[in-house]
């Protein structure tokens, strides 16, 4: 099985939010509180894509207040959209220093690292995101999971880890696919329509899922299941490689 490039997203607005200071009001800022002015109004900058502003601001925040792991994680999300790796990495280094439970902060330096391929490295953080408290990033750290167990070979632990994926969020497009893909690895026919199914009624079709489809319509000689993915493939997604793959062996799901 060959995965293509998938992305991970970040989580911006992570923990410890405080209140908003109103754009401009720097000057305002009392001794006392001006590290968290300065660090909310580079949140807010990030926020609004201006990345030199926000990377101005949260430097200005970290020089009054060096331990102000918030500031460090929205430098590390700034230099991470500024395609800084490097720097990003260090400053989520020195974030989970200073606060080693933040788990937005775990779960954007395993992004980071997944979306370099970092993928042993990234496994560790998202390792952590798992066995944290409840949290909006647990669903897409165990995908996370299993798209890099896929990585590695081990369809039973990506399977696994699907499965703990879409225990949280049933709907969870990647999820399911791969979900799919697997079990028809596995000859598991039924089990991988329902996960087809599911994954295109939870995005109204992608490429990946109709050309799926089409193979796993001919493998259950459902001659429905393939028209209508064919159909809707050519349709929706003239273009894309995966319709001019549709008189190929399927070599990405099965060989």
């Amino acid at each position: 099985m060959r995965l293509q490039n998938y992305f991970i997203p970040l989580v911006v607005l992570v923990a410890g939010c405080a209140s908003q200071t109103p754009i401009g009001s720097e000057e305002d800022a009392r001794p006392k509180n001006a590290a968290e002015a300065y660090a909310n109004l580079g949140r807010q900058y990030l926020l609004q894509g201006s990345l030199d502003l926000a990377e101005a601001r949260l430097h200005k925040a970290i020089q009054l207040e060096p331990d102000f792991a918030k500031a460090h994680h929205d430098l590390a999300v700034v230099y991470g959209e500024l395609r800084n790796p490097g720097a990003a990495e260090a400053e989520y280094q020195i974030a989970l220093r200073l606060a080693p439970r933040d788990i937005t902060a775990s779960y954007n330096y395993a992004t980071l690292l997944y979306n370099q391929g970092k993928y042993t490295e990234a496994a560790e953080k998202f390792q952590t995101v798992v066995a944290g408290p409840a949290s909006e990033q647990k669903a897409v750290a165990y995908e996370a999971l299993g798209l890099i167990a896929l990585k590695n070979g081990d369809f039973i632990r990506a399977e696994k880890r699907f499965e703990e994926a879409l225990a949280i969020t049933p709907t969870l497009p990647r999820a399911l696919l791969e979900s799919a893909r697997v079990a028809f690895q596995s000859d598991h026919l039924p089990l991988a329509k329902n996960y087809l199914q599911r994954h295109l009624e939870a995005t109204r079709g992608t490429p990946a899922g109709f050309l799926l489809g089409v193979h796993l319509g001919k493998a259950l000689n459902d001659e429905k299941l393939v028209v209508y993915c064919q159909e809707q493939l050519r349709k929706k997604f003239p273009e894309s490689p995966e319709t001019r793959q549709l008189n190929q062996p399927f070599e990405d799901v099965k060989k």
